[in-house]
């Protein structure tokens, strides 16, 4: 699950540290009050319930669609070598492999992050 955790949220963990650096930068600066490095703990404690809350909300999405792709519902995904900008999956033989919906006559799988329920 922690596995999963990093792989999934990557971007925005290093985006979060990217944020608290140039907190840090900022607040131990000598000009900036000593009280104000009081402001860093609330900083961080905000980034990491930002991650936490994306990462929730990521699983719910992702287990929303699996949901409505097993009851059969089309699911739309986003894909950038088509003109159109996405694809419709139904039920036909797309399957859910690993996260991504795969289909053995097409070239590419899409990741269920990417897809939304129609």
């Amino acid at each position: 699950m922690l596995t999963d955790f990093f792989r999934e949220e990557l971007v925005f963990i290093l985006i979060a540290l990217f944020v608290f650096a140039i907190a840090v930068f900022v607040v131990t600066r000598p000009f900036v009050e000593v009280n104000a490095k009081k402001v860093l703990s609330i900083i961080g404690i905000f980034l990491l319930v930002g991650l936490i809350a994306h990462y929730t909300w990521r699983l719910h999405h992702m287990e929303s669609v699996k949901k409505a792709f097993a009851a059969g519902k089309n699911i739309l995904c986003i894909d950038k070598t088509n003109k159109i900008g996405y694809v419709l999956i139904n039920r036909g033989e797309w399957k859910i492999v690993n996260d991504e919906f795969v289909h053995p006559e097409f070239p590419r799988a899409y990741n269920i992050r990417q897809c939304v329920v129609e």
